[in-house]
């Protein structure tokens, strides 16, 4: 018996080997150097100009993605209106009308009064003050009915910036227990105000995904304001603030579908996406690096991963995986992960049904050895991008920021709903200057890249892509992470 035994597992390890052998080979003559590249020297050139969301060049890139997906004979999505999901995104620009009183006090929009998310507000009722808290601390408070007053920072900008980016997550909390509106004190330096006063003064884009719309007000720290603020401060407050001004621009993401080959799994689908859209051009021409530029054509930063996404899709509408294989490239990611967000409220694939999500995003690299798995040790799929990664000689590392760029990407908004999402990304092995000199700098151009560790880059998600899409075990969230909940709840 153990000879055959011997011959058996010899048997079955050429097998695998040849296997192996056969896919990359297959991923290597679908997409040889010309034909991958293309679609990142085209995205990228100074011809579609940055691909700014409200740039009529988006829908010259967009209709280069659909027009790949049907060259390859790539399915459309029932639903979409083509390769395309169109939707409305409204431009909001805060108004300056009306005011802001808290007692004897008076704030005037725009000017020592500024709104989160811009928007007509009239609200009258009772506030009350609750010092520097954070959202957990909503849970034992007493705030139905009431505008709550709060503390932003405590006197840095640290501090300040800190609470800045959690101001949507305390509003939720607050409007859940019942609040009518959140004031947040500013606790900051004087130059504080000036940054967030042009950042919110500014047109922004309403959130897709936003579904709490608890009014938000933040109040330069007055004298008069720093006085009154006390324990136990209250007072009767007025929000009135009128000519907000929306703009509808049209926007759409790019999808396409091959359906899998395996009777019960290609009910299940991978979803492969980038983001297509970039920053546009400067509205002043600078010198960099020894070129007057003004166009931000953003060859890592998305052109390279939305490549991936193309080249990904013409290998699989060639060779159909187990799973069926869901392809996406999201609109206005950089004006806050806004084609994501819509997705991930509308979704024409139901999300119980999309198991896992290898999204890629991208700043710059400083190592052609690594990949860089923003989430690495959170999903279950890691050992089969690894694999994938070495067999093109690389290895792969986490977020150099600790774990912060997670929620900076498009895997994010279809994760906090339970969908295992990590970001593929260029090697990163620590986020400094030779990121920075790249990221969203005029200078991210086709012409300062290692085409050959990005074909590497891109042969190794495909068949990252390939090894997850035919595990009969379904992606998770490892146990214990943050979302494991959601998961759970999603797929029960």
């Amino acid at each position: 018996m153990k000879p055959n035994l011997l011959l058996i597992a010899l048997l079955l390890s050429t097998t695998v080997v040849f296997a192996q052998e056969n896919l990359v080979k297959n991923i290597a003559a679908t997409n040889p150097p010309d034909v991958a590249l293309a679609p990142l020297r085209y995205l990228a050139s100074d011809e579609l100009k940055g691909r700014g969301f409200d740039r009529p060049e988006i829908n010259i890139a967009a209709q280069y993605i659909g027009d790949q997906f049907k060259q390859f004979g790539v399915k459309t999505v029932e639903g979409a209106n083509g390769y395309f999901q169109p939707f409305t995104l409204k431009m909001l620009t805060p108004g300056t009308g009306g005011q802001v009183t808290i007692g004897n006090m008076t704030f005037k929009p725009g000017d020592d009064a500024l709104q989160q998310h811009a928007g007509d507000v009239n609200l009258n009722a009772p506030l009350i003050y609750a010092g520097h808290i954070i959202p957990a601390d909503v849970a034992t408070m007493d705030v139905k009915g009431k505008i709550v007053m709060v503390d932003m920072g405590k006197g840095e900008n640290a501090s300040a910036g800190q609470d800045f980016m959690q101001i949507g997550t305390l509003a939720e909390q607050l409007s859940a227990k019942g609040a009518l509106g959140l004031v947040e004190k500013l606790n900051g330096k004087a130059d504080l105000w000036g940054q967030i006063k042009a950042y919110l003064m500014g047109a922004r884009p309403e959130d897709p995904g936003q579904t709490n719309n608890l009014p938000v007000v933040i109040l330069n720290n007055t004298a008069a304001l720093q006085t009154a603020a006390v324990k136990d401060f209250t007072a009767n407050c007025t929000i009135s603030i009128s000519g907000t001004i929306t703009k509808d621009i049209k926007l759409k993401n790019v999808m396409g579908y091959v359906r899998g080959t395996d009777p019960k799994l290609r009910d299940e689908y991978i979803l492969l996406s980038s983001h297509y859209d970039h920053l546009g051009v400067a509205k002043v021409p600078q010198m960099e690096e020894g070129k007057l530029d003004s166009i931000y054509n953003g060859a890592r930063d998305n052109a390279t991963g939305t490549a991936a996404v193309i080249d990904a899709a013409r290998y699989f509408a060639k060779y159909p995986p187990k799973r069926s294989v869901l392809f996406i490239t999201y609109t206005a990611e950089e004006e806050g992960l806004i084609g994501s967000e819509y997705y991930a409220v509308h979704p024409l694939v139901p999300l119980s049904k999309t198991v896992y999500n290898l999204n890629i995003d991208n700043a710059s690299y400083n190592d052609t050895t690594l990949i860089t798995l923003v989430g690495l040790g959170r999903t279950t799929a890691d050992s089969s991008i690894i694999k994938a990664c070495k067999t093109y000689g690389m290895h792969v590392n986490n977020d150099p920021l600790g774990g912060s760029l997670f929620a900076e990407s498009d895997n994010y908004p279809l994760a906090v709903k339970g969908v295992p999402a990590p970001t593929y990304s260029l090697g990163m092995k620590t986020f400094d200057a030779t990121i920075t000199n790249r990221y969203h700098r005029l200078s991210d151009e086709t012409g300062n890249m290692d085409m050959a560790y990005v074909m590497k880059f891109i042969k190794a998600y495909i068949l990252a892509a390939k090894y997850i899409a035919d595990d009969p075990e379904q992606p998770r969230w490892t146990k214990n992470d943050p979302l494991e909940k959601e998961w759970v709840k999603l797929y029960k």
